[in-house]
């Protein structure tokens, strides 16, 4: 009453992540004109802001080698599970599993989510870039002798990986007289992974 105080202390339960813990009053019941009874309370830590939580997120930019690739993505506090999507709208379709790229991409965005249970959700995003590997078709010279039949025409393929092929023709000039004639590979310069260029040859008719 009036000025009168009691005596106590106050302690809470152990524990620093996101979550409640007890707050508990204490002290001597009896306290000359007053009987103390003690009543518990809550203390509630929050997530701290998104900001404390950075993403770092790496764009990747290659030319195609037949290998799978994506982002490099982290997060600056422990404890943080990082989710990926490729859904630029406001309800991204979250994965585990981060997105990768092994054909021609160009400049695909990865979104990457960072949760812990300690900070609000942070953001970041990246992007993939794979541009065509660069072959070149070269016909390879002939022979052959005036009045006989042309050979097999054919081409040296430089650049392809693996048992990736690309398709093209050949063909060469008109002419069945002695002298030279060009043999020329012709085709798509734009072949999926691959940027394709064309290089002559020459077909040599001889004198019989």
């Amino acid at each position: 009453i009036g000025k009168d105080t009691v005596a106590y202390s106050i302690t809470r339960a152990a524990g620093e992540n996101v979550g409640t813990y007890t707050s508990t009053p204490a002290g001597e019941k009896d306290q000359g004109n007053y009987s103390v009874t003690y009543n518990t309370g809550t203390f509630t830590i929050t997530k701290a802001d998104a900001k404390l939580n950075v993403v770092t997120a790496t764009s990747y930019s290659s030319t195609y080698d037949g290998q799978a690739h994506s982002i490099t993505a982290g997060a600056s506090k422990s404890g943080s599970d990082l989710y990926y999507s490729l859904d630029a709208g406001n309800n991204k379709n979250w994965t585990a599993e981060k997105p990768s790229f092994t054909d021609v991409t160009a400049a695909k965005t990865v979104y990457v989510k960072a949760v812990n249970p300690n900070y609000e959700d942070a953001f970041g995003s990246a992007t993939v870039t794979i541009t065509a590997k660069t072959v070149t078709v070269t016909a390879n010279n002939k022979t052959k002798s005036y009045g006989t039949s042309d050979p097999a025409f054919d081409a040296i393929v430089d650049g392809t990986i693996g048992k990736d092929t690309v398709a093209y023709s050949i063909t060469r000039a008109a002419g069945e007289n002695a002298g030279t004639y060009t043999i020329t590979p012709s085709g798509k310069a734009d072949q999926g992974n691959y940027s394709v260029t064309y290089k002559t040859g020459t077909l040599t008719i001889t004198k019989a």
